[in-house]
């Protein structure tokens, strides 16, 4: 493939700009029914005052909801002294744990790190940082605003596409 038909793709040409974001405080069940509803796997998350602070999956939400019943009581735990100040007895937290998935948040369950390209971004840097992070997907951005989405099957489409008119 020459050069030439990759080097003219950049991010922008092939990003979904119809992002979808979920917000820190949400349950994780609330999370599950926005995934389910929207058919969608994974989104940014924004804070109430609609700053960035993570991308949430539902790998996450498999993750969190295969933690042994310690490790749950550890997040809820947590969670509670953060949001209170003080511990929680212990009956209390037996019968939270119960019903995690309606009390723990999306906080407690994202990846606080979001992987970005610049939407001139070409191509190759594209796919160089879906591999590079192991990633499924990558958020666009413009001025350090996110502008789009890119998953790794829309740059394997691109390549595809590229490969096909040559």
């Amino acid at each position: 493939m020459p050069l030439s038909s990759i080097a003219g793709l950049h991010a922008r040409d092939i990003m979904h700009s119809n992002l979808l974001t979920a917000y820190e405080g949400w349950t994780i069940h609330r999370l599950a029914e926005f995934f389910i509803h929207r058919q969608i796997s994974a989104a940014p998350v924004i804070a109430s005052d609609h700053e960035l602070v993570g991308v949430v999956s539902v790998s996450d939400i498999v993750r969190f909801n295969t933690m042994d019943e310690e490790k749950r009581s550890d997040a809820l735990r947590n969670l509670y002294r953060d949001s209170c100040g003080q511990e929680i007895n212990e009956s209390d937290l037996r019968a939270w744990v119960k019903t995690a998935d309606r009390n723990c948040t999306v906080h407690q369950i994202m990846v606080p790190e979001v992987i970005t390209v610049d939407e001139q971004a070409g191509l190759r840097e594209v796919v160089a940082t879906l591999v590079d992070h192991h990633i499924h997907r990558v958020f666009v951005t413009e001025d350090n605003k996110i502008m789009g989405v890119i998953t790794a099957m829309d740059a394997l489409q691109a390549l595809h596409e590229r490969l096909n008119y040559e």
